[in-house]
């Protein structure tokens, strides 16, 4: 093998990570997915102060929307990798972020004396998650990138 075959196939193998890399954050930072996570925020979130049986009904769709939503996204993924501990520690961080953005609209809706304050904090929270996932495409392809350079 000469200098210029092994330079060839050296590029060859960056080429096809790079792909890798987009596929993987396409897909981890999908619009459907996003959507899917907002409305089971949306749905667990609001069904804090609804009375007895909906807010059952209410937690019982957010659950079924996050288990749906994960088992679609691990199964129709083209790429499949381990995640590494940033982008562990990257969706925790976004998650209490999340919650932290529920908790103080719910202070607020309560403080104006909303009838029902959960729902529209629960809205505001979800709008968080749909600006959340695409706020941190960029993040997450960053990481991505670190890690497969070693």
């Amino acid at each position: 093998m000469t200098a210029y075959d092994a330079q060839t196939a050296l590029d060859a193998i960056r080429h096809h990570q790079e792909q890798t890399r987009n596929e993987y954050v396409r897909h981890v930072s999908s619009g459907a997915y996003g959507l899917i996570a907002a409305l089971a925020v949306f749905a667990v979130g609001s069904s804090v102060d609804l009375p007895r049986p909906w807010n059952l009904v209410a937690m019982l769709a957010g659950d079924v929307l996050i288990v749906g939503g994960l088992v679609m996204q691990y199964r129709q993924a083209r790429v499949r990798r381990k995640h590494s501990p940033a982008e562990v520690l990257l969706t925790v961080w976004l998650a209490a972020v999340v919650i932290a953005i529920f908790i103080a609209a719910l202070i607020a809706g309560r403080l104006i004396d909303l009838s029902i304050p959960s729902v529209p904090a629960a809205a505001v929270a979800a709008l968080a998650t749909l600006v959340a996932n695409y706020a941190t495409r960029p993040i997450v392809k960053k990481i991505t990138k670190r890690n497969n350079q070693g």
